[in-house]
């Protein structure tokens, strides 16, 4: 009942970011922590926003890290059925912003690692619980660690978003454009005294259209790459020659795309489009850029969540949202493990929920995989420098 009522106590904190506030989670695992005993780091990032760490020393060399982020979206205009910051219980689930998205995964990783603490187990491989800030804005948190641990080894990586407890080795990579033309203005019944940038704009979207169909590519168990303009924004009023209109653009990767690559190709399609006097002036800003993350099955992690779940290897998945694990392993050179009780199909939505048991059987997953990480088997290590390599 306790490791419930420490997830209904995480779910009564507004998270919601922005602005964040995660140094009142980081608060709430600081208390636990002085009330059992268990030593801990806390890396203030600026007001109200904080990283919080628990180590367990491990027998062997090995080390790895449990991570989760303590923000949440907003709860959004929409009524909830339940107040998203009650942490109510309605039969077998807690409801609350962050249900699945992530603080049960997060609630979880760090009970588990408590457990062993508290009944003095070594494992083999030394345990990081890292929960971070800012992962639904900039990551933030992941940012600072890597600023702060030039030197730090990390052998394998859970991150313990919302995966229905599906073994999940990869997601996507997210590359956010904005794109803007640029025209001048004139009276609006006079067009030709004027270049209009929404106008122009057209022209972008059409080879945006058709680079949604050249760019698209599978890549198992990830899925196919995607492109949508999502926002648009032009114009000053009716009766004006609007003299510049942006977009917003989403694209979701899967290896081997490159971000670069990509925007170096539409800058190119675009310039051709002003050498032809097509298109006025443009300029592309990168909002996002998140690397795709994929491990592979055969390495130590995927295997040791495998064997615990009694599941083979046609039984992992990858997920469409990005983690943290893009700006703590940007080029997949870590092994990667997603796994978490929540429901990713949840996320972000109104009357958000986890179920108990899911959540309780996260909680003994993350012991088993803490005691079964063989550090015999672990892959080659790999350390953090200006990103983890």
């Amino acid at each position: 009942m306790d490791d419930i009522q420490f997830l209904q106590e995480l779910l009564r904190i507004n998270s919601s970011n922005p602005p964040g506030n995660e140094h009142e989670v980081t608060e709430a695992f600081i208390e636990r922590c002085k009330k059992k005993g268990i030593p801990f780091k806390m890396t203030y990032l600026e007001e109200n926003r904080s990283n919080f760490e628990v180590t367990l020393k491990g027998s062997g060399d090995k080390h790895l890290f449990l991570c989760g982020h303590m923000d949440t979206v907003s709860p959004g205009e929409a009524e909830w059925q339940y107040a998203p910051f009650s942490g109510d219980i309605v039969g077998e689930r807690i409801y609350g912003r962050g249900a699945s998205d992530m603080k049960s995964g997060l609630a979880a990783m760090y009970l588990a690692l408590e457990s062993m603490i508290l009944e003095k187990k070594i494992p083999a491989a030394s345990i990081t619980f890292l929960a971070t800030a800012g992962e639904e804005v900039d990551s933030c948190g992941a940012r600072a660690f890597l600023e702060g641990n030039d030197d730090r080894v990390i052998d394998a990586l859970v991150i313990g978003e919302p995966t229905n407890e599906k073994v999940v080795v990869g997601h996507k990579g997210a590359l956010w454009l904005e794109i803007s033309t640029f025209g001048k203005t004139a009276h609006g019944s006079m067009p030709d005294q004027g270049i209009n940038a929404v106008d122009h704009m057209v022209q972008i979207i059409n080879v945006l259209d058709s680079l949604k169909v050249d760019w698209k590519i599978e890549k198992e168990p990830l899925g196919s790459s995607s492109l949508a303009v999502t926002m648009i924004n032009g114009g000053v009023q009716t009766n004006v020659i609007p003299d510049r209109c942006s977009i917003r653009v989403d694209i979701r990767t899967v290896p081997p795309q490159s971000h670069d690559h990509l925007i170096d190709e539409l800058n190119q399609k675009l310039n051709q489009l002003v050498e032809n006097n097509t298109l006025h002036q443009f300029k592309i800003t990168k909002v996002l850029d998140r690397p795709p993350i994929l491990t592979a099955v055969s390495s130590d992690i995927i295997h040791c969540a495998l064997k615990i779940k009694n599941e083979e290897a046609s039984k992992c998945f990858g997920v469409s949202y990005y983690t943290d694990a893009a700006v703590l392993n940007p080029r997949s050179e870590i092994p990667t493990l997603i796994y978490g009780p929540g429901d990713e199909k949840l996320a972000h939505q109104p009357n958000e929920w986890v179920s108990i048991a899911a959540y309780e059987r996260s909680i003994d997953f993350y012991k088993s995989l803490i005691l079964n990480f063989d550090e015999k088997k672990a892959d080659t290590t790999s350390q953090v420098q200006g990103g983890v390599k």
